[in-house]
């Protein structure tokens, strides 16, 4: 426990359990619906909103991931951007493949309606795109400072790796049913894409192995209903490396999994991952809260979620939420945890109902 206790100290000065929510998908319908204050996308207002709030300050996505892509001379990368289209093309000596994502006003969010990789032919551009391709360290220097700022609000800002291959295959350039024939299709090649990414991230480890952060996310939104079968053969050994780097370095890691929590939960805690992040109970998800715990198979693992967003909305009732609470507290009880919301507030929720929570807490002297 080690790691986990370190992190448990600095984010919060006292031994108590962080209470904290993702407010980005939120603030989003409050700018559709017009009613958003524009400070709240500033580091100040954002920090201040969640004090308001009375969580604990940890999402904001603006300085999130620790690294990013560049290209050498043999690439060019073209960007379509409009308010509510973004269009990429990638353009190659061996072809051109393109994505592009739109702003759905129904469900107020971004999404990929083309993904750049459908097709072998495609395959061979994402292949040399990579092989043209190095992953370099960001906010390493500005991230002491921001920390610090944070602290001041009892938060900790999140710093992510980049999305492992598997992970970034489905959701950033394939999608799940191309990724998924892809796999099955060109076995060797996409291996062979799998190795240099993973190799890729090296300096973004040693980076980040030399910041010490409280806490790296990996933020790969793990689901077990399209990950779990394929996690030995292409996650399990990332996530190996990774630890190899950042364990030895006091650093705890966190893995988002904000999907199907069976047969995924207990193989990402045997890797000896720190904290499963977003954790998504039942009415959200299929699995009790208080299976959750058997599910992980490992008491030391810090759980941290319980509060399914859809709680947030109609039919539900902030009854139905104090219960929910009180459920996660007597069923974590003893073990490490942060009560969070799986996985964000959503666009229409009620935000009243988070206030409600953080008072409810510390009426209980659980906060």
């Amino acid at each position: 426990m080690g790691r986990t206790t370190a992190f448990f100290d600095i984010i919060k000065e006292r031994q108590s359990i962080p209470w904290t929510a993702d407010l980005e998908y939120w603030i989003a319908g409050r700018e559709q619906d017009g009613t958003a204050d524009s400070v709240w996308r500033t580091e100040a207002g954002y920090l201040d909103l969640c004090k308001s709030l009375g969580i604990f300050p940890y999402y904001k996505y603006d300085h999130f991931w620790c690294g990013k892509p560049l290209y050498d001379q043999n690439v060019q990368v073209f960007t379509d951007r409009g308010p509510k289209h973004i269009k990429t093309t990638w353009k190659t000596q061996v072809g051109t493949i393109s994505e592009s994502v739109n702003f759905m006003d129904g469900s107020c969010s971004w999404a990929h309606t083309k993904h750049a990789v459908q097709s072998g032919e495609d395959l061979t551009v994402f292949e040399y795109l990579i092989e043209h391709r190095r992953m370099v360290p960001q906010f390493a220097d500005t991230y002491p400072e921001q920390l610090k700022r944070w602290k001041q609000f009892g938060g900790m800002p999140a710093l992510a790796m980049p999305r492992g291959p598997l992970s970034a295959l489905f959701y950033e350039w394939a999608g799940v049913v191309n990724g998924v024939y892809l796999l099955m299709d060109y076995p060797d090649r996409m291996k062979h894409i799998f190795q240099m990414m993973t190799e890729q991230e090296k300096p973004l480890l040693q980076s980040l192995a030399n910041l010490q952060p409280p806490l790296v996310h990996f933020a790969d939104n793990v689901s077990g209903d399209n990950m779990s079968g394929y996690f030995d053969q292409y996650m399990r050994n990332v996530y190996e490396k990774r630890l190899q780097i950042l364990h030895p370095a006091g650093i705890p890691c966190a893995v988002h999994l904000d999907g199907v929590i069976n047969d995924i939960a207990g193989k990402i805690a045997d890797v000896g991952i720190d904290i499963i992040e977003a954790l998504t109970p039942a009415p959200g998800g299929a699995v009790e809260v208080e299976d959750l715990r058997a599910l992980v198979g490992n008491d030391s693992v810090v759980l941290w979620g319980g509060v399914p967003g859809t709680m947030f909305t109609n039919p539900y009732t902030w009854e139905d939420v104090r219960r929910q609470i009180d459920r996660i507290i007597a069923a974590w009880r003893g073990t490490p945890y942060v009560i969070g919301v799986a996985d964000q507030v959503p666009a229409d929720g009620n935000i009243k109902i988070v206030k409600n929570i953080s008072e409810y807490l510390q009426e209980k002297s659980i906060i």
